[in-house]
């Protein structure tokens, strides 16, 4: 038996797996809503419709001192929770668990 060629061999670093909700609903609509209420500082933000999974990249806006970038996709089956956890974290939120029960409950409130 010859011993393995690991030349030939890769891995997937980002392997992530994630809840996939079923319920249908406009993710991305939710996202802007959750962006309005956290209301980041110095932070710009662009949402999109991922494939595969939540990503969120950002980096340092070297037009204005303190400010930074981010953009975030989002797939056709993140959950609500997920959303609003992402933008929590990625807003800079000091009470991530407690931001993301806000979001969910302005989002189950009857709208007029």
């Amino acid at each position: 038996m010859r011993p393995r060629d690991s030349r030939y061999e890769q891995v997937d670093p980002q392997h992530r797996i994630e809840y996939r909700d079923p319920e249908d609903f406009d993710r991305i609509a939710f996202a802007m809503r959750a962006l309005d209420r956290l209301r980041p500082k110095r932070l710009t933000v662009a949402v999109y419709k991922a494939v595969a999974s939540i990503r969120i990249e950002q980096w340092s806006d070297l037009r204005r001192e303190g400010a930074s970038c981010a953009i975030v996709g989002i797939p056709p089956q993140a959950s609500r929770e997920h959303i609003a956890y992402a933008l929590a974290e990625l807003a800079g939120v000091a009470s991530v668990p407690y931001t993301v029960q806000m979001l969910l409950a302005e989002e189950r409130r009857p709208r007029a």
